[in-house]
């Protein structure tokens, strides 16, 4: 790490410290934010406290599962594409070395972002409940992190199962097990739930205290890292520091123990694992055209744009990394509707306050899908040109023109999503007339200018050495944009709401139209989208017009 950034130019090296800082202040903001939470779930006589340790279990959860999944589709680039594996195997290197070596590599790059998210959590209990800062120093190296380092064992063997399946069988079988995970872990996702604390839209007293004794039981799945993190930080709370020392030495001692197994296990089988992935992604489809160029001649869209929009999927679909992650996105996305869907026959949203609120959580959450999908597939996108982005300068196809096909290759795809989710939120919410065209234009309006966005950042910071699009998205390019996307987010949620308030008051008779509020927010909307989207898309534009070859 020390010796690639003293390789780095100086304006790397500053692009690596702001990305340090934003990170930094991320996890500030992130800890005051867990700080508030907490004490407001506090301050809920009887509920608090056993609703706040659900909250911290099903977060710690929630980490442990993305980072299994993170493991296994970051190893695809990290422990089988990479170059840095093909020097390494013709030197007198032990298999076992170098697949540590690779492992430590997909650790860092597929957990920092998710381990940024679990390091402000445990600050913030220890500050909440006065723990000694030791004990919160030993929840993270002793707790956190040999909970990360499990994960990411459990993402890297899985990874490799599927890549013996696929070299016993076919790739499809692979892909069919994958495929019957997905489904199986949405559907226990829609059948595991609490049918009894609400009722046709109102809560009964014994429910409720069904309910709350449920919480004060320990939650979660007794042999999960994150349960057993989670009752260490419930004992030091309590008093019961003994428990807590049992269970984070159980932790590191499984960590480390696993580290060992994985080590071993990689000495005899990750060699033959590697050679296999290369016999795999090197097999020909059965009954493939001689005249596979012929494919790009003809088309919907007209060349050179068709020829190259029609790469750019092809490229998408060849790219295991891409897809399997994009597959696991959609899987989020069904499990979400599915939660909404649900609770929305639960409850009573008819009420103007709750759907209010129930509505804009909905619209932000759908901003911050759009700003994850943005960063992570749209802002690769020029830098996946790669070495022969010269075939590109040197070809018929001027800049604008790769400018144009990339967003709308982008746009198309994820405004299909988002506004899908929209509909069927709204549909679900009893939303209807003006409240449904300011969610449907809001939504479209951030999907062009977080691509747009994405689009000219992406060119502002192009990486054309690195294949892999994690590495990528993980540049100080890429957290720029994350951050910059995140804020825009929150910007177009607040200006939106103003209006929308005074729109409900309205309804209830309580105010006139809102319509000052309504020219103020429709202005200021306009200027911010223009703003966001033409400074990137003209600056990536000149950055990529003036670049050598």
């Amino acid at each position: 790490m020390w010796g690639g950034y003293k390789l780095d130019r100086w304006s790397v090296r500053v692009g690596k410290l702001i990305a340090f800082v934003i990170i930094v202040g991320f996890s500030v903001a992130a800890t005051i934010f867990f700080q508030k939470v907490f004490q407001s779930l506090l301050e809920l006589e009887g509920i608090g406290e056993p609703l706040l340790w659900r909250v911290v279990g099903m977060t710690l959860t929630t980490v442990f599962a993305m980072l299994i999944v993170s493991n296994l589709i970051t190893g695809i680039a990290t422990l089988y594409k990479s170059n840095e594996i093909i020097f390494m195997m013709t030197r007198p290197i032990p298999v076992r070395k170098i697949f540590l070596n690779q492992f430590s590599d997909n650790l860092a790059y597929s957990s920092w972002s998710l381990a940024v998210l679990g390091v402000p959590l445990i600050i913030a209990w220890g500050t909440t409940f006065d723990v000694n800062p030791l004990w919160v120093i030993g929840a993270i190296l002793l707790g956190l992190w040999p909970m990360i380092v499990i994960s990411a064992i459990i993402g890297t063997v899985g990874l490799m199962g599927l890549i013996y399946i696929a070299r016993k069988t076919s790739s499809s079988v692979a892909m069919g097990v994958v495929l019957l995970l997905v489904a199986g872990a949405i559907a226990l996702t829609a059948l595991n739930r609490n049918r009894q604390f609400i009722v046709e839209g109102a809560a009964r007293t014994s429910t409720i205290e069904r309910y709350v004794s449920g919480l004060s039981r320990d939650g979660g799945v007794p042999l999960m890292p994150s349960t057993w993190l989670t009752t260490a930080m419930k004992s030091v709370s309590r008093g019961d520091p003994n428990r807590a020392i049992f269970l984070l030495g159980l932790l590191t001692v499984t960590s480390i123990v696993w580290l060992r197994w994985i080590g071993l296990f990689a000495g005899m089988y990750y060699y033959e694992s590697w050679t296999s992935f290369g016999e795999i992604i090197g097999q020909k489809e059965r009954g493939e055209p001689p005249h596979l160029a012929n494919k790009f001649q003809n088309g919907l869209f007209p060349n050179p744009a068709g020829a190259m929009l029609r790469k750019d999927l092809l490229q998408f679909l060849r790219s295991p990394s891409q897809w399997a992650q994009f597959m696991i996105l959609i899987a989020f996305l069904i499990i979400y509707l599915l939660n909404l869907i649900y609770v929305s026959s639960r409850f009573n949203f008819e009420a103007p306050y709750w759907k209010t609120l129930v509505l804009f959580l909905n619209f932000s959450f759908t901003g911050f899908i759009l700003a994850t999908l943005s960063v992570r597939f749209v802002f690769p996108l020029v830098s996946l040109e790669g070495k022969g982005y010269w075939v590109v300068k040197a070809a018929p196809v001027t800049t604008r023109m790769l400018f144009i096909e990339k967003f709308a290759l982008a746009f198309i795809v994820f405004m299909g999503l988002c506004e899908l989710i929209v509909y069927i939120s709204s549909h679900v919410l009893h939303v209807r007339g003006a409240m449904m065209v300011l969610m449907t234009t809001g939504t479209f309006l951030m999907g062009a200018t977080l691509t747009g966005l994405a689009i000219g950042m992406g060119a502002i910071f192009p990486d054309f050495k690195e294949e892999s699009p994690m590495r990528i998205a993980s540049t100080p390019g890429g957290v720029l944009t994350v951050v910059i996307s995140l804020i825009y987010v929150g910007i177009m949620v607040a200006v939106m709401a103003w209006p929308a308030r005074g729109y409900f008051l309205y309804l209830l008779g309580r105010s006139p139209f809102p319509l000052d509020r309504v020219l103020t927010s429709l202005a200021a909307i306009l200027v911010i989208n223009c703003l966001a989207l033409l400074i990137p898309i003209r600056a990536g534009f000149r950055a990529m017009a003036e670049r050598d070859i």
